[in-house]
């Protein structure tokens, strides 16, 4: 629904965009400006800015750029009333009631079945788990020593091995089969016969999500077979890259550290040991994506990866990731190859939280298996080394943490300090540089990108962002330009809204702030447009003349609609009214 725009700009006064951004990108403040990774392509160096006084961010590396809005529908994939509700809610801040779209009722409508049907069919598993078909799968979960009580909790239950089971199952409970495929739970028949069950013969793991509904499955095959786990698809309510296993009791723990494992039965397994902040990713490398999730109920996390080969190797990549996200890591392996189920197994819940405690500063575990690669009684290894812990500990942001680690570094070593540093000096500087040189690259592309290469259509666009940008910088540019312009002379519409806009905004408010101007545009890309009015124009300076400016800017934006006129004329009287005003055009000149 469209919100009146004085609720909007009441609800995005309240939500200052370096808050809401801070939460999920770490920022340093550099003036009236803050700075880190973009969450919206991969970076090492900081270009991406929030800047307080104007309330939006901007990427000088892709471009990413809006207010807080903006930000908001592009981090959690919402629309712009979506975004709208959550920062109201934020501020405690009523809504009217919305009065939906008959698209978006659909849609709503659609969502409301699935998470009932994804409901009635844990149930389904769950009793079937309870019956005489699922004697195996209880005797699988005996043996993995869940206990009785936690099973149901966590809904565990079984998908038989007849074929249509479950669809037969939803049938008598009056879903449509259209409904019933969007569910992902039932395929057709490969020629066009039937319907099958997706899950048959597997001990089921209903996946929730963050308000405790049910979203998806898991099914772990307990005959032959693979995959030996298996998810549901993604559909409307269920995407592998955001969700996580067991967030929803984890949230219910209310504690800012979270312990990260990989499979279902290690959560449950750590949960059952009396340890309710656990969370598992779902059989798909942790992403930006799950650390953004995170990021709403944890500050601190413990990786808790199997120690083999192949959970070193996933911890290893999970850590810049949840770094790069803000949080403070940990990890922890279990000895001896085990994984966390195991241990707990054999072991018990004193000798687990005795591993948690002993978890080590995420650097450590890096430097740690860097170390395994090397023999540092040979001189040679002891170079290759030191250089690659070097590289390691360049990107720390914290001189303390660098100190302390190129301390432990040069003991294990013999290597002086002042060498490593210098080491990672040089290797900082050159990353800065070629920050710099990618910057430069991806502004010169975007442009090409943006213009077409078109020398003319670039200083056409540049043209009506500088007209949008005086106009909201100075009341009297405004003023001059509407008794020149009109709002048809702008050929891109965006800035012709803009440039409306503007002029709303003077008579309604007596000023143009930045962040509400972008708040009248609801999809992203144009508010990026209008975002990077600002972002890209510089203060003024003294000595700009900006009467010829605007008036140059004037004269691009009435020769092109012009051209465009004379396009399209059919007769002598139409030409010649352009000729005329060709002709007062080559004479105007605009006074500030």
């Amino acid at each position: 629904m469209r919100y009146p725009r004085e609720l909007i700009e009441e609800i995005r006064m309240h939500n200052d965009i370096v808050e809401i951004v801070s939460q999920y990108v770490p920022l340093k403040q550099k003036g009236s400006s803050y700075f880190g990774l973009c969450p919206f392509h991969h970076e090492k160096t900081p270009s991406f800015s929030v800047n307080s006084e104007k309330q939006f961010y901007y990427c000088f590396g892709c471009g990413a750029s809006g207010n807080v809005y903006g930000f908001l529908m592009e981090m959690e994939h919402c629309d712009f009333p979506e975004a709208v509700k959550v920062l109201a809610e934020r501020a405690n801040i009523p809504l009217p009631q919305p009065q939906m779209t008959g698209q978006a009722l659909a849609l709503e409508k659609q969502r409301s079945r699935l998470f009932q049907m994804h409901k009635e069919a844990g149930r389904f598993y769950y009793d079937i788990l309870q019956s005489k078909e699922g004697e195996a799968a209880r005797a699988y979960l005996e043996r993995r020593q869940l206990h009785p009580n936690i099973a149901r909790k966590f809904g565990i239950g079984y998908a038989p091995e007849r074929r249509h089971a479950l669809y037969d199952f939803l049938r008598e409970k009056g879903y449509s089969t259209e409904d019933i495929l969007h569910s992902g739970l039932v395929l057709a028949d490969k020629d066009a016969g039937g319907y099958h069950d997706r899950f048959r013969g597997r001990v089921m793991f209903p996946i929730f999500d963050a308000q405790g509904r049910v979203v998806g499955f898991g099914g772990r095959i307990l005959g032959k077979g693979e995959p030996k786990y298996l998810n549901s698809p993604e559909t409307v309510l269920f995407s592998k890259s955001r969700n996580l296993y067991g967030l929803n009791f984890a949230k219910a723990a209310r504690k800012k550290e979270l312990i990260l494992v990989e499979g279902y039965m290690d959560m449950i397994s750590i949960y059952q040991a009396g340890f309710p902040n656990v969370v598992a990713s779902l059989g798909t490398a942790f992403n930006r994506e799950h650390a953004m999730t995170l990021k709403k109920y944890a500050q601190d996390v413990i990786l808790l990866y199997d120690s083999d080969e192949a959970g070193t190797n996933a911890a290893l990549r999970a850590i810049p990731v949840l770094v790069g996200s803000g949080f403070r890591v940990r990890v922890t392996q279990v000895p001896d190859g085990k994984d966390p189920d195991e241990f707990i197994k054999q072991n018990g819940a004193v000798e687990f939280s005795k591993l948690l405690v002993n978890a080590v500063h995420y650097i450590s575990f890096q430097i740690a298996c860097i170390r395994r690669n090397y023999r540092l009684d040979l001189p040679e290894h002891r170079v290759r080394f030191t250089t690659e812990a070097a590289q390691t500990l360049a990107k720390l942001d914290s001189e303390i943490e660098r100190e302390v680690y190129i301390a432990e570094v040069s003991r294990m070593t013999g290597v002086e300090e002042s060498a490593i540093q210098s080491e990672i000096r040089k290797l900082r500087r050159r990353e800065e540089e070629m920050f710099r040189q990618e910057a430069e690259r991806r502004q010169v592309q975007r442009k090409r990108l943006y213009d077409g290469g078109k020398k003319e259509e670039k200083g056409l666009l540049d043209a009506q962002k500088s007209l949008v940008y005086y106009s909201a910088c100075h009341r009297h540019v405004y003023d001059v330009l509407r008794e020149t312009l009109k709002q048809e002379d702008f050929p891109t519409a965006v800035y012709a809204q803009a440039f409306h806009a503007v002029g709303e905004l003077w008579e309604t408010a007596g000023n143009v702030f930045p962040a509400e101007l972008i708040s009248f545009f609801e999809d992203s890309e144009a508010q990026r447009a209008i975002t990077e009015v600002f972002a890209a124009q510089p203060p003024e300076e003294e000595g700009v003349d900006l009467e010829k400016a605007v008036n140059e800017s004037v004269k691009i934006i009435k020769r092109a609609s012009i051209d465009r006129q004379t396009a399209q004329v059919t007769t002598i009287e139409e030409i010649q009214h352009l000729v005329e005003e060709k002709r007062k055009l080559d004479m105007l000149h605009i006074t500030i």
